[in-house]
């Protein structure tokens, strides 16, 4: 039996973006980054700057503008796109390996996972994923100040 999930917090493209929500800014086919949105921020690069006050109450898959005229997309940030931007100060697993660990420990909603060495938190993504609504995916991380560094899910 699957668990009934609040729709106000559910991640989907159809919900729209808030402040303090964790978003995948895709810039070009090879960069993509994770910004926290803040009603203040502003993100700088290249294509100029985007303010994240016009990001919020948009849908996520969003084409947003620069004040140069530029855009970038404002993507879910999802297990496979949390893999590929965040940065490798630790050895990751790819989404072929995560996929075949999952299935090979049959890792199914229902199951409680204790994860020794978070990382960068590749795993620990599909893990959470595999395991919800029912169970949590219990990960701790001998590194003090990389475990700090970590973006927090809810």
């Amino acid at each position: 039996m699957i668990l009934p999930i609040d729709p106000a917090n559910k991640l989907s493209f159809k919900r729209c973006i808030k402040d303090g929500d964790l978003v995948i800014v895709y810039e070009r086919h090879d960069t993509m980054k994770a910004v926290q949105v803040s009603e203040d921020g502003v993100l700088q690069n290249r294509f100029g700057a985007f303010k994240h006050s016009e990001w919020i109450g948009k849908p996520f898959g969003s084409k947003v503008l620069s004040n140069k005229g530029s855009f970038v997309y404002l993507l879910a940030p999802t297990a496979e796109l949390w893999t590929l931007v965040l940065s490798h100060r630790t050895q990751i697993l790819y989404i072929a390996d995560i996929s075949f660990v999952v299935m090979y420990l049959e890792i199914v909603p229902g199951c409680l996972v204790l994860e020794s060495g978070t990382g960068s938190g590749s795993l620990t993504t599909s893990l959470a994923r595999a395991v919800v609504p029912t169970v949590h995916v219990y990960t701790f991380d001998f590194h003090e100040q990389r475990a700090a560094s970590r973006w927090q899910f809810k």
